[in-house]
């Protein structure tokens, strides 16, 4: 079966950044957690880093996920996924942020 497609659209440039940063972020929490583990929990300044790192990519591709639906005349599916990937992230670290106070 052969699709065609009559439109010159294209996918939004922030939400395809915007799902980048998502997959970023959750790299760096995995790692966090398992270095954490790997050194017993002494892990230190690294983890906080890491986490502290991973927040802040989630929670700017958040911003840029939602700022991404501005664009004209495009595909909003990355938009979808990474502002609404991110976003969820951004409330998960703040979360545990929260906890450790």
């Amino acid at each position: 079966m052969t699709k065609y497609k009559f439109s010159n659209k294209n996918h939004a440039e922030g939400g395809i950044v915007s799902c980048l940063m998502g997959l970023g972020a959750l790299a760096g929490i995995i790692l966090a957690v398992y270095l954490s583990y790997k050194r017993q929990g002494a892990a230190g300044e690294l983890v906080g880093n890491l986490a502290l790192a991973s927040f802040l990519l989630s929670f700017f591709g958040t911003v840029i996920g939602l700022l991404s639906y501005k664009e004209q005349d495009k595909y909003y599916i990355f938009s979808h996924i990474g502002s609404t990937f991110c976003g969820i992230f951004t409330i998960f670290m703040i979360a545990v942020f929260a906890m450790g106070l």
